[in-house]
């Protein structure tokens, strides 16, 4: 199976927020063909969905040549994750093409956090399934907590449907957390069809254990977003072929297991250009896959 290169447009958040259709184009221009839409204005914390029609999206990326193959959506910080308005959000992306609806990040602790999670996670992936979509959930590092002889992650892979969750893999965090993806990959098979690639700072040593670091700082009442805003600094991440990450085997090995369909870009660092630097990490991710 070949393996397409798109952006997940989370990298441009600022652009988007001062100009959504401009940035749109201009990562047309960049080269990018397939994009994963983002569905909240980060500078703002509304929602892009309330900012732009679908039917005035859709329009767009038709005449820039783009294709949106899957959105990260789902509830703003403290909204309950099955509450939320998922039947407006697919009436939403429906009129995009865009069937898959990625969750960008959960929080589950220990072992009944998870499986609490994964019967909502169950329940909202029927729900999606039964209009056509696809549920995925997006990585950070916390999910790769061990709990006897498993993972956070295995266990909610375990208890959950693999026709009601799929897992867009970012590679950068699962290897944050001190874990080989690809041997993830192996595991759950065909459940992982699109991937996240960063690249990650060479100053950046040993593995991320962010629940050692919260009981070591006292920060047990911070929420999910703030530890990682707390322990994660935009410098530790940087432009694709400029890091630590190790492209050739990394995707031999993904090309063999041949069930990636998109690799996106995901630019989390600094930059002063951000549209050269996501041009760039195109061209570079192109050598590989």
């Amino acid at each position: 199976m070949s393996i397409t290169a798109g952006i997940n447009i989370y990298s441009v958040y600022k652009q988007l927020a001062q100009d959504y259709y401009g940035t749109l184009r201009q990562l047309a221009e960049a080269g990018y063909t397939h994009l994963e839409m983002l569905g909240f204005n980060m500078v703002k914390m509304s929602r892009f969905s309330d900012e732009f029609p679908a039917r005035e999206v859709a329009a767009e990326l038709a005449a820039s040549g783009l294709k949106a193959v899957a959105a990260h959506e789902g509830p703003m910080p403290g909204e309950d994750l099955l509450a939320h308005s998922w039947d407006g959000l697919m009436d939403y992306y429906e009129q995009l093409g865009c069937m898959s609806l990625v969750l960008p990040s959960v929080w589950m602790d220990d072992r009944d956090s998870t499986l609490r999670l994964a019967e909502q996670l169950e329940q909202l992936g029927g729900k999606l399934a039964r209009r056509g979509f696809q549920l995925y959930l997006h990585n950070h590092a916390h999910e790769f907590k061990t709990v006897g002889d498993t993972t956070l992650f295995e266990l909610l892979a375990q208890h959950t449907d693999p026709k009601h969750l799929k897992f867009e893999l970012d590679l950068v965090w699962v290897m944050r957390a001190g874990v080989d993806p690809v041997s993830v990959m192996e595991r759950v098979g065909g459940r992982c069809d699109m991937i996240h690639q960063k690249d990650y700072n060479k100053q950046l040593s040993g593995s991320l254990n962010l629940f050692e670091a919260v009981k070591a700082n006292g920060d047990e009442g911070l929420g999910f977003m703030e530890l990682y805003r707390k322990y994660i600094a935009p410098s530790d991440f940087v432009d694709l072929g400029t890091g630590d990450f190790d492209f050739a085997p990394i995707y031999e090995r993904i090309k063999e297991l041949g069930h990636v369909s998109y690799a996106l870009v995901e630019n989390e660092g600094d930059s002063a250009d951000k549209l050269a630097s996501v041009r760039n990490d195109l061209a570079y991710l192109q050598k590989f896959i």
